[in-house]
Parts: C-alpha cells; sequence; structure tokens
C-alpha cells in the first residue's frame, strides 16, 4: 500500500515537475524580455539626462565664467581709475593681473588703441585688428557699454580666450580683460557622445548605442568598432528603429540578438544584447527549480513516513523556531535539536555561524587599528534590532560604553543618533557632520541602503577641517589687526547686498586713519601698528548686532553695518563709533598714549544705491570731503573725528 501509493505520488510530482519547468523556461523568456525593455527604458532616461544636466552645465559655466570676466574687468578699472601712475609700470600691471588671477590685462586709448596692459607684445593693435576685436568697436561711441564677448579666437594668437571691457570711470582708456576658458571647454567635452558613452557602463555582451535618425550612423557606442558605422551593416533595418521600442530578434553583427531602440532628443539610442548572453541564466535557473521541485517532492513522500514525521519535521520546525528569534535581533540565543546527528550538526554550525557574525565587527576593528584608520563601520537588517559596529563607532562619536551599548542594540535608536548628527552639517561641506555634544569635531558619514537593511561608514575627519578652518581664517583676515581683508570684505558686501531680506537697511562707513604717517615718523612701525590696532578695535566696539569691520590696507578701514529696521537706528550706532573715537587713546610702544583721529565717509542703502560699486565710491568721496571740511554732521552723511 505504501509502494503504490509511493509510486503514484512520483508519477504525479514528475507531471507536475515537468509542467512547472516548461511553463518556467516560458515565464524566464518573458521576463528577461521585459527586464531587458525595462533596463533599457531606465538606461535611454539617465543617458538623456545626462546629455541635459551636461547642457544645462555647459549653459551655466559659460554664464558664471562671463560674469567673472565682467566683474574682474570692473575691478581692474577701478583700480586704473585710483592708480593712474601705474599705467607704465609693467611689472605692476603684470602682478595686478596676477592677483586678480586673469591671463591678460590690456588698456586701450579712446581711440581704441593697445597701448598698456600685462602682455607687451600686443601693444599697438586697436579694435579694427581682427574681427575677433571688432566686437569691442561699438565702446568707441557709446562709452556706457560694458561688452563681454563669447569665447573665441584671439586675433594674435588664435588662442580660445573670453574677453570683457569697460569704460573707465574718468572716461580716460578702455581696461579690457582676458581669461582663458579651460573650465568651460572641459564642460563642452563632457557634453560628448564619446565621453558619455565612454563613462556608460554596458553588460557584458551588451552594446548601447546612438545613432543618427537621418543617416542610420551610429554615432557613439560602447563598443568603439561600430562608431560610424551604418547600421544596415550591422544587420539591423532603418525602419526597425522606428519601431524598436518594444523590441526585436535580429541578426546584429553575424550573432543572434535582442534589440531595443529609443527616440530621445537628436539621436536614437539603442540597446544590443546576444540571445546567449540575455538567456544564459534559464537553464541554470531551470536546472535549480529541478532540484527544488524533486527535493520537494521527496519530502512529501517522506512526510508519509512516521519517521520522517517525528525526527526531522519537528526537527525543522524547532529550528525554525530557533531561526526566528535569531532574526529577530536575539543573536545571543543557541540552537540545540538533537532529534537526529545531522540536526546537532546543523545546530552546532548555525551556532559557529553566529558567533562568527558576531566577532567579525572585533576582527574589522582589530584590522583597523593596526592601520591607525580612524574609521567606523556599521551594518543593520531591518528584520533584526542589533547593529553590527566595530569599536571604532564609539571613539568617533565619543559616546560612552554604557550609551554605545544602548545604541547598538536597537537601530532605531542609533538611527535617531544619527539624524541628530545630521541636523548639525557643516557649512559648504558635503557629508561632513560636527558633533553637537563637542565643541569642535566632525565626522564624514556615508551609508548604503540595500534591500532590507543600511551599510555605514563614520570617518574622523577633524583634523582636516580643522585646518581647512584655519587656513580659510588666514586667508580671508589682516595679519596685523584681525579684520576681514579687503578680499573678504567685499566678497561679504556683495553676498550681503544680493540677499534683500538679510540686508534691511545698511550703511557703509569708510575711515582713514589721520595722522599714520606722523606717528610712523615718530615711534616707528612699531607704534604705527599700535595705532592702526586700536582704531581696529574702535570699530569693532561698533554696538550694531550684523557688522562686518574690515581693514582695506594701508589706513582705510570699513565697517558695514546691516541689518537694521530704519536710518534712524543707523545714525544711532555710527554715532556711537563717533562718540567713541573721540575718547579712545591708543597707547604706543606701551608708554605714549595718542587719541584715535579718523577721517570717514559712509553712505546709506538703499536711499544712496543699491550695487557695491556705487556706494563704496559715494562713501570715499565724502570721506574725502570730511578730510578737507574736518567736521561732523550726521545728517550730511560725512564724518571727520
Amino acid at each position: 500500500m505504501k509502494y503504490q501509493i509511493r509510486k503514484k505520488l512520483c508519477l504525479i510530482i514528475s507531471a507536475a515537475m515537468l509542467f512547472s519547468l516548461l511553463l518556467n523556461v516560458l515565464l524566464q523568456v518573458n521576463l528577461a524580455e521585459k527586464s531587458m525593455r525595462t533596463e533599457s527604458e531606465n538606461l535611454f532616461w539617465q543617458i538623456n539626462q545626462i546629455l541635459v544636466q551636461n547642457e544645462k552645465d555647459v549653459e551655466q559655466i559659460k554664464a558664471d565664467f562671463a560674469r567673472n570676466c565682467l566683474i574682474n574687468a570692473k575691478a581692474a578699472a577701478y583700480i586704473m581709475q585710483n592708480r593712474p601712475e601705474i599705467i607704465g609700470n609693467q611689472p605692476e600691471l603684470e602682478k595686478i593681473a596676477k592677483l586678480l588671477q586673469i591671463d591678460e590685462f590690456h588698456i586701450f586709448d579712446t581711440e581704441g588703441n593697445l597701448y598698456a596692459g600685462s602682455q607687451p607684445k600686443y601693444f599697438g593693435m586697436n579694435f579694427n585688428s581682427g574681427e575677433q576685436m571688432q566686437f569691442f568697436l561699438p565702446m568707441l561711441e557709446d562709452r556706457s557699454l560694458e561688452l563681454c564677448q563669447e569665447i573665441t579666437p584671439n586675433t594674435a594668437e588664435s588662442k580660445l580666450m573670453q574677453y570683457a571691457a569697460v569704460w573707465q570711470e574718468d572716461g580716460k582708456g578702455i581696461v579690457q580683460i582676458g581669461m582663458e576658458p579651460d573650465r568651460v571647454v572641459e564642460a563642452m567635452k563632457r557634453n560628448e557622445l564619446s565621453y558619455i558613452f565612454s563613462i556608460v557602463t554596458a553588460d557584458e555582451g551588451n552594446v548601447i548605442c546612438a545613432i543618427d535618425p537621418d543617416t542610420h550612423k551610429v554615432l557613439g557606442s560602447t563598443d568603439s568598432n561600430y562608431i560610424n558605422r551604418d547600421v544596415k551593416e550591422l544587420g539591423i533595418k532603418g525602419e526597425a528603429l522606428a519601431d524598436g521600442e518594444e523590441g526585436f530578434r535580429t541578426e546584429f553583427d553575424g550573432e543572434k540578438s535582442y534589440c531595443l531602440f529609443s527616440r530621445t532628443g537628436s539621436v536614437i539610442l539603442g540597446r544590443i544584447c546576444p540571445e546567449s548572453t540575455m538567456y544564459r541564466n534559464i537553464s541554470k535557473n531551470t536546472l535549480m527549480l529541478s532540484l527544488y521541485l524533486a527535493l520537494l517532492g521527496v519530502i512529501i513522500i517522506a512526510a508519509i513516513s512516521r519517521y520522517l514525521d517525528r525526527y526531522i519535521v519537528r526537527g525543522i520546525s524547532s529550528v525554525n523556531q530557533k531561526l526566528r528569534v535569531i532574526t529577530g535581533g536575539d543573536l545571543d540565543t543557541l540552537v540545540s535539536v538533537n532529534t537526529t546527528p545531522e540536526f546537532a550538526e546543523l545546530s552546532e554550525q548555525i551556532n559557529e555561524m553566529i558567533e562568527s557574525l558576531l566577532d567579525m565587527p572585533n576582527k574589522l576593528s582589530a584590522v583597523l587599528d593596526i592601520v591607525k584608520i580612524p574609521v567606523g563601520i556599521y551594518e543593520y537588517r531591518l528584520n533584526m534590532k542589533r547593529v553590527m559596529a566595530t569599536s571604532g563607532i564609539r571613539s568617533i562619536l565619543c559616546l560612552s560604553s554604557e550609551e554605545t551599548e544602548k545604541i547598538l542594540s536597537d537601530h532605531g535608536l542609533f538611527e535617531a543618533k544619527l539624524e541628530e548628527i545630521r541636523r548639525c552639517p557643516e557649512e559648504a561641506e558635503r557629508g561632513i557632520y560636527r558633533l553637537p555634544w563637542e565643541e569642535e569635531r566632525y565626522i564624514r558619514m556615508d551609508s548604503i541602503p540595500y534591500e532590507n537593511g543600511t551599510l555605514g561608514v563614520i570617518l574622523d575627519v577633524t583634523e582636516d577641517m580643522v585646518e581647512k578652518h584655519h587656513i580659510v581664517y588666514e586667508r580671508d583676515r589682516d595679519f596685523l589687526t584681525g579684520l576681514y581683508n579687503r578680499r573678504a570684505f567685499y566678497s561679504r558686501f556683495e553676498g550681503i547686498m544680493s540677499g534683500k531680506q538679510e540686508c534691511g537697511q545698511a550703511v557703509l562707513f569708510l575711515a582713514d586713519a589721520d595722522g599714520l604717517k606722523k606717528v610712523n615718523d615718530q615711534y616707528g612701525h612699531a607704534g604705527g601698528d599700535d595705532y592702526l590696532q586700536g582704531i581696529a578695535d574702535v570699530l569693532l566696539s561698533c554696538p550694531a548686532g550684523k557688522k562686518v569691520v574690515s581693514r582695506l590696507g594701508g589706513d582705510e578701514f570699513a565697517l558695514l553695518i546691516y541689518g537694521a529696521k530704519d536710518r534712524a537706528e543707523l545714525e544711532d550706532y555710527i554715532n556711537a563709533v563717533q562718540k567713541t573715537v573721540s575718547q579712545s587713546i591708543v597707547e604706543i610702544n606701551g608708554q605714549i598714549s595718542i587719541p584715535v583721529r579718523l577721517s570717514a565717509g559712509y553712505a546709506f542703502y538703499p536711499e544712496d544705491g543699491s550695487d557695491c560699486s556705487g556706494l563704496m565710491e559715494l562713501a570715499d568721496k565724502r570721506m574725502y570731503e570730511a578730510k578737507k571740511s574736518r567736521g561732523y554732521k550726521p545728517r550730511n552723511k560725512s564724518v571727520s573725528s
């Protein structure tokens, strides 16, 4: 009886296996083609996004570069306006070009003749010397023009350059600067099909290409052998390109392949996959399924036996129960099923596997300690509470042993701690955060989520960030006074003026240290330094909540007060500074005390103007008027003290 039942069960199971295998093959073929279409659509979309984004990036870079050229031209014109004596000083002109980070610096007279600049070899040329230079001819007729030329080969050397030119405010000449557009050219290269396909990764045996819809020539391909070839030569008919979105089979370059094409912008994107590659997993999967079904049949037949039911099925149930507890996060659970020697061995191997898993972070920590890399690595699965982490996590995050053990016991608590850190990002630094519970501790965090878990790394970058902050401070600060230098002040000034909500009512206060030369002559440069430091202290004492104080150079100082609600508030601040100046005494060389004296002028925003250069010029003009008048009238917008 048992034998007959087993025989019939074997026949039924065998028939079911054959039907399942046939159905499985058909489904796998269909899924492979569907997967091919889905992956191709995503790939074509990604390539199109790269093309679109690259075009946007090129246009943005061009616009930024042109704007930078025009700003540098204005800066150079401002220098020439205020220091006309250096026009004949070739080393000084070359130094200015270097400081402005420009490649060429030219000065033209009112007739358009180039007579000075950083490139003597161009002297004698004019706006009629070539088509490129003729672009600036309209400036001779209209002195209000500020021109920035597109990137083009220059007249003298046919070298790609971008030029910008503006008139000096006194109308005595035109200042032109030129910059090599290396960054723009590099960005344009990234938009070429050859570059895009060089970074596109195709699966083994697959070919991804772009085809001209008119000539049917291959414009770009992951396989360079197909570039510039006609698709007809490769076995694809022209009409098939228009109907290729659903996919079709053909012989491509002598090999049976499955092809997909899609019109994207001005090109047709295609993906060709050999059938041997596309369906190579079907045989393997079918074999695996056959083994699975055979095993399933054996289990069903064996289930009839009381012995198997008693000693195996119950054993499996016990093992599964333990594994569910383990996958729930309790890795300290031991599996102990001894109904058969096999289950006893399986239990031992499972326990060894879990023990090895728990010990893996310790081994990795030991390796990281040996190479002295300040990095912590963690991983957790969504179906398990515990977080597997190296020992570096505790030291990098500056946590106690108790708190570390607490957050590692539950990935929810661990993520909450990381989220607390993510709320303190370091400005202008991607992926770098400051620990909120430490005054100066910086880390970099990256994570890779996968299907049912997350793998992450935490790196201690405190040393690098401290060094970077130090470099930025030294770059933007005046060595003597600790105030912002000219470059940093202009950068802050322009940034504040561009943000209407933050700026509010503002005043620009320019000051000149009176008697600095006399102090230097009488007490030496050390005494002059003490005098300048005293002036810096006076300006820093301004009670305004939002202010920027700078030493522009020499005896020139600037104070920008912004964020005020009205002019009256600004005048109160200025009067406070004036009062402090009148009462301030500077101790020279630790022995002699002299009063602080300033000549100053100021301009209000937006009442006196809305652009930085205009406000600077007006404040500078009023400062020199004040220096002459030696009087202070708050309502007349100039001050001397």
